[in-house]
């Protein structure tokens, strides 16, 4: 990018983050707090975001300046920059209409308030990113039982590993539907046409709502699958109580016929 670019830097550190820890250690920077994210000033003209999702991201910010942060953070949370997901986008000023490109938004006004609706945009599709790929890790498992069930008859895996396997999909869902507000506009843009069309442009850039959607089939396919297998593993379990029932049944009516012979 060119230097007359200024870059924000997400980071997923794929687990929630606490933003009342994050908030003590950064005091002195912390600019505006929710309950779900943490705005923060690293110098002037620089700052940081903190989403409670697992993302944080920078503006302006030097690779030093990033890793002292992630560095302090490191206190709530084992971050490292280099072992988690991570992105990039650039903002760059110009005198005319704002033009967006793959790797970087030009516009004429850069505002507090239009750094942080970028932020916002940029975490989000990061998030993305990672439970895409949870997704699909999850999906490629299924496939797997699938053909095992289709050229075998059976499944190897047990109800517990099935019941556990059930618990980390409907978490990761659970996670994406309370922390990913992609249909929701941010409230500042409400009354303000400037962020509304900026917001409308990212979200349309970073495909927000299609990839959401993406993300929410493929848990459905997930479910469906698993609620198949849950179904075959209690019927599996209904025909060996029917049997058991049956034997001891069995035994019952031959203890008796043997009582009368003797």
């Amino acid at each position: 990018m060119p230097d007359s670019i200024n870059t924000l830097k997400a980071f997923h550190v794929q687990n929630p983050i606490n933003l009342k820890e994050c908030k003590t250690i950064l005091s002195s920077m912390v600019l505006e707090t929710s309950t779900t994210d943490l705005f923060f000033s690293i110098g002037d003209g620089k700052y940081g975001r903190i989403f409670n999702y697992g993302v944080i991201v920078f503006y302006g910010c030097s690779q030093e300046e990033i890793s002292k942060v992630l560095m302090e953070l490191a206190i709530v949370k084992d971050i490292n920059e280099l072992e988690y997901y991570s992105d990039d986008f650039g903002i760059k000023l110009s005198d005319g209409d704002y033009k967006i490109e793959f790797h970087y938004i030009t516009l004429p006004e850069i505002n507090e308030e239009v750094i942080r609706i970028a932020m916002l945009n940029l975490g989000q599709s990061l998030a993305l990113k990672y439970y895409d790929t949870v997704s699909q890790e999850l999906l490629t498992s299924i496939r797997e039982f699938t053909g095992e069930l289709e050229i075998k008859g059976k499944l190897k895996i047990g109800q517990k590993s099935i019941l556990k396997f059930v618990g980390k999909a409907l978490n990761t869902q659970n996670r994406i539907a309370e922390n990913l507000y992609i249909f929701d506009a941010p409230a500042v843009t409400w009354e303000n046409e400037y962020l509304e069309k900026l917001n409308l442009t990212l979200s349309k850039h970073f495909e927000l709502s299609s990839r959401y959607r993406s993300i929410d089939s493929t848990f459905k396919i997930i479910k469906d699958n698993l609620s198949a297998y849950l179904d075959l593993y209690h019927h599996k379990e209904s025909s060996r109580l029917e049997w058991i029932i049956i034997i001891l049944i069995l035994v019952e009516v031959l203890d008796t016929f043997i009582s009368k012979m003797l």
